[in-house]
């Protein structure tokens, strides 16, 4: 991906952040959570998310992944 803007035809949710994410594309998981921040103003959850990613692409790591537990 990349680049992605307010205009293009994609659903721009905290799902597709966190998949954005979770791909290790961090600069266009950021720019979906400040198009959702400029939207969503009153969740503050998203500044936490937007916080938190800003860290992960500056040390250059990727969102350890969730590990499965065997029963």
């Amino acid at each position: 991906m990349g680049n992605i803007k307010a205009g293009d035809d994609m659903f721009f949710t905290i799902t597709m952040a966190e998949v954005l994410e979770d791909q290790g594309h961090y600069e266009d998981a950021l720019m979906i959570y400040k198009i959702l921040i400029d939207t969503t103003p009153w969740d503050q959850s998203l500044n936490l998310r937007m916080d938190k990613l800003k860290s992960l692409a500056e040390r250059g790591k990727r969102r350890p992944q969730k590990q499965d537990t065997v029963a």
